[in-house]
């Protein structure tokens, strides 16, 4: 790729380096430069732009960052990968589980063309449903394709994936009297909020004395997969009573105390084909600790040997200390795909409508409240489907705008909506995606549509949560693009292909 200056006239077919003002708008770097650009260049005075020209065997970023996101997920079906926008792809989980990232392959990829960058999680996070887990980034505006193609050879193998196999436990807390005291009602709540986020359920808990027999007893009683063990007193021995307890009913202990800090006190070990965790004090807060990295692997189905207790000290946890920007905390997850509902405006009249309908609901919209005068047939069918909504206007006198009656619809987690008009041209998959990977609140990306001002409600217009109250307030007979002339800071528009 060649990256410098040329005359004006000579930019037609590449594309701008920089964004610049001209002829009352603004021409965005990254943009492939059309007639229309160089005539607003050429009357307002530039007579020179800085470009990048692809040369023979060069793809451009966005191309290319799809063939590597495809290539990603293709062998991982627990992640999604998003549409290219500016030669980034960002990889989302689709369900709740272990992310599992060969770190030396992840080098190898870096190390092709320092052009290519591929950025990830660590190895063994713990990640939700729709959570960011990695990006594809391809720095200039093109690559070479030999180079692509090279650096998805890595990609085969790089990432895998590990779902909850485990979802059932049981708890046995031990306490000085064998009942309930206010420390282990703390312990109960939080260990069910720590199981919770994994789609795990708490099925019972069983309170005894802190003795080595009675605990024996209690853990032979147990049914779940999983059997957590919460000690009145820290474990500090492998003779201790809990370790004791596990073999004296009949199970293996694996391991006594871990490398990391908080949570050294902790043991691991068998009982039959149940796995059995014995809690460190620290267990009893939310706050990251060595169960937590114990707990997960184990009820993903990963064997822990020593060796992998062992490794948990380099660059593993150790409690919080001032240098540390922001302590860390069980609540808090890594970034989220964006909650994207889609508005479908339609009549009973309308041709198109199930093609339109399974398009949207084919992209990566997570929902769509259908907004018009509906079929006695569309209630029925689509009465009980959870990703769709339903609002009909047939027989209402009023004169509600159909936008506002379609924003009430959508859910409290909403964070940016789509527009969606049957009156327009039919709309695909694609291009919904596409506006989806341009938005970008942190980057003062709120508004996303294809085209210039002028084009008409659909194709597409997306809006963030910013702009959600106005829209529910515009009056009858007003469009979402009626917002956009005050709103042209928050906009960015695509080509539409």
């Amino acid at each position: 790729m060649k990256f410098d200056t040329c005359p004006t006239s000579e930019g037609l077919g590449h594309i701008l380096a920089h964004s610049i003002h001209a002829g009352g708008k603004k021409v965005k770097k990254g943009k492939i430069l059309n007639r229309q650009d160089i005539e607003i260049f050429l009357i307002s005075g530039i007579q020179e732009i800085m470009v990048a020209r692809l040369e023979e065997g060069d793809i451009g970023e966005d191309e290319a960052a799809s063939y590597l996101g495809k290539k990603l997920v293709s062998a991982a079906p627990s992640l999604i990968a998003s549409s290219p926008f500016t030669g980034r792809v960002n990889i989302y989980s689709s369900e709740t589980g272990l992310i599992i990232f060969d770190s030396k392959r992840i080098t190898e990829f870096n190390l092709i063309d320092e052009a290519i960058t591929l950025a990830t999680l660590p190895s063994l996070a713990k990640v939700e449903k729709n959570q960011l887990v990695g990006t594809i980034k391809i720095i200039p505006y093109g690559v070479a394709k030999s180079k692509v193609v090279e650096a998805a050879e890595l990609l085969e193998d790089i990432v895998g994936f590990r779902q909850v196999e485990l979802h059932q436990a049981d708890l046995i807390i031990t306490t000085r009297s064998g009942e309930r005291d206010k420390l282990s009602e703390k312990g109960i709540e939080v260990t069910r909020a720590r199981l919770q986020g994994l789609g795990i359920a708490l099925e019972q808990v069983i309170f005894v004395s802190h003795e080595t027999r009675e605990l024996s007893e209690a853990l032979r009683e147990t049914r779940s997969p999983l059997i957590l063990v919460m000690t009145s007193t820290a474990t500090s021995d492998a003779n201790d009573t809990g370790p004791r307890a596990l073999r004296l009913a009949g199970g293996r202990v694996v391991r006594v105390g871990i490398p990391v800090d908080p949570g050294n006190l902790l043991f691991y070990g068998e009982l039959d084909s149940q796995k059995v965790i014995g809690l460190p004090g620290c267990a009893r807060s939310p706050t990251l600790n060595g169960a937590d990295w114990v707990l997960e692997r184990t009820v993903c189905g990963i064997d822990i040997s020593p060796a992998d207790f062992a490794s948990m000290g380099a660059g593993g946890l150790l409690k919080e200390i001032p240098t540390r920007r922001q302590p860390r905390d069980r609540r808090r997850t890594g970034p989220l795909k964006p909650n994207v509902q889609v508005i479908l405006i339609c009549d009973s009249n309308d041709r198109g409508f199930h093609s339109q309908l399974s398009k949207i609901l084919a992209s990566q919209v997570d929902g769509v409240s259908v907004v018009g005068k509906l079929t006695s047939e569309m209630m029925v069918k689509f009465a009980n489907r959870e990703s769709i909504r339903l609002v009909n206007l047939e027989g209402r006198s009023d004169k509600s705008n159909l936008v506002s009656l379609g924003m009430v619809s959508l859910p409290r987690k909403t964070d940016a909506v789509i527009f969606v008009n049957l009156l327009s041209e039919e709309i695909s998959s694609e291009q919904l995606n596409r506006l989806i990977s341009a938005f970008s609140p942190e980057d003062g990306r709120e508004i996303c549509k294809f085209g210039g001002e002028n084009v008409p409600m659909g194709p597409p217009i997306l809006f963030g949560r910013r702009f959600f109250e106005n829209l529910r307030a515009l009056d009858a007979g007003l469009r979402p693009n009626d917002l956009l002339q005050e709103s042209k800071d928050f906009l960015v528009e695509l080509d539409l292909d």
